[in-house]
């Protein structure tokens, strides 16, 4: 009997082995070299591989495992570069508040630096971190050219500064010049509770409030609605533009106050990808648009990620920005998430300073950390049989699940050793 037990142990790691070859066989293979992710390194040669994954997609979705990794966001600072000056993207779309950011562009296009116009306006882990400096100062330097990268938000929920303090005296400006007559008591009670509403997600106005609330949500939603796709250059005085404000303010009182049926992100997403298809469409018609965001946002599906527990079934139930965007937009949208096997990240919740989790053994990670390319590029949407069935990586937050990867992402951007932010 204990020779069996002996030999039963030796043979199940051997066939773990055997099961693992094709995927490390494949990896080994088919994941590019890219050979920097500094953002001064401007010899784009590596970067090529991205072009070919990318093909003709209008809109590449750049992710990020949490929002802590200074690698993460040099690796993407040098992407946009190369995505801006080669392949002629122009805008750059970042997964914070849709009236904060483009609040402070119009500001900057006014003369002002954005280094300064950041903080306390765009997600405070972008604004603040110093490893997101260069993409500042390129984005800077950039105005002065024939084609400067034009930033842009997409986000559905408002905290930034400018929002508490600037948008309902720009939205009662707005309408006081069209639509003098609704600026009554409705509108009043409205303007009083946004910015609480904004800044404490703990607020929650009393059930007759909240009732007249939405009552005015839904008539200056029926009195902005846009009749047509012509938006004014001066978005704070375009018809469409305070339309999606009004419908963010609703998705995020939804979240905020407990009213949402089901998984409560799925009302954000949702209203994000709507944020950003309408800019798509009607603000920057035509044009290339970077986007910048978390990998669960920009992830295709979450439907058939296997697991159970802690954020796997937070995610089995989530209906992501991405997926509605692959359903409006096709193949015209790459879908680019970003992985790592090991270092460090800053948690944005408690700011500690966190290790990544070794990968499994036969994860996608693992077969990634086992090449000898610190840092890759696997594109799923050419991916070959192995990579068309269940294997394990990471979604977001280094968290493993099974799944069909090339239904999650259309590929991903490894850096085997992360390293934090620097705030």
């Amino acid at each position: 009997m204990k020779k069996l037990v002996i030999a039963v142990c030796c043979v199940i790691p051997f066939l773990q082995t055997q099961a693992q070859q094709p995927l490390q066989t494949y990896v080994d293979k088919h994941a590019a070299t890219i050979t920097s992710i500094d953002p001064g390194d401007t010899d784009y040669k590596d970067l090529k591989a991205l072009k070919q994954a990318i093909g003709n997609s209008r809109i590449v979705m750049l992710g990020e495992q949490t929002h802590g990794e200074g690698s993460t966001f040099l690796a993407k600072t040098r992407i946009i570069q190369y995505l801006h000056e080669q392949l002629g993207f122009e805008v750059l779309a970042f997964e914070s508040g849709f009236y904060d950011v483009n609040k402070i562009w119009e500001n900057v296009n006014a003369g002002a630096s954005i280094m300064e116009q950041a903080p306390n306006n765009l997600f405070y882990m972008y604004a603040t971190s110093e490893q997101m400096y260069p993409l500042f100062d390129y984005i800077q330097q950039q105005l002065k050219t024939p084609k400067p990268l034009t930033v842009t938000g997409f986000e559905s929920q408002h905290s930034g500064a400018k929002a508490i303090s600037e948008m309902m005296p720009d939205m009662e400006k707005f309408l006081g010049t069209h639509y003098k007559n609704v600026l009554d008591s409705n509108w009043q009670r409205f303007e009083t509770i946004c910015p609480t509403l904004f800044k404490d997600r703990n607020y929650r106005p009393d059930s007759a409030s909240q009732q007249r609330f939405f009552k005015e949500v839904n008539s200056l939603k029926a009195l902005l609605r846009p009749v047509n796709n012509q938006v004014r250059t001066h978005l704070p005085d375009d018809q469409g533009f305070w339309y999606r404000v009004v419908c963010s303010i609703e998705s995020q009182a939804i979240r905020y106050w407990g009213l949402a049926k089901g998984n409560e992100i799925n009302y954000r997403d949702l209203q994000m990808a709507d944020n950003l298809i309408w800019l798509a469409d009607t603000v920057f018609t035509g044009k290339k648009i970077i986007v910048w965001a978390h990998n669960g946002h920009i992830a295709n599906t979450m439907g058939n990620s296997e697991g159970k527990g802690g954020l796997q079934d937070f995610y089995n139930t989530f209906i992501p920005m991405g997926a509605k965007l692959k359903k409006h937009y096709g193949n015209n949208v790459y879908a680019l998430g970003f992985s790592g096997a090991a270092g460090k990240y800053m948690d944005y919740g408690s700011l500690k300073i966190m290790g990544v989790p070794a990968p499994q053994p036969g994860s996608i990670e693992a077969a990634l950390a086992n090449t000898n390319k610190p840092i890759a590029l696997l594109d799923y949407r050419h991916a070959g049989k192995v990579l068309q069935q269940n294997q394990v990586g990471c979604i977001g937050d280094f968290m493993a699940a099974t799944a069909v990867w090339p239904r999650i992402f259309d590929g991903v951007f490894f850096i085997r050793t992360s390293t934090p932010v620097i705030r």
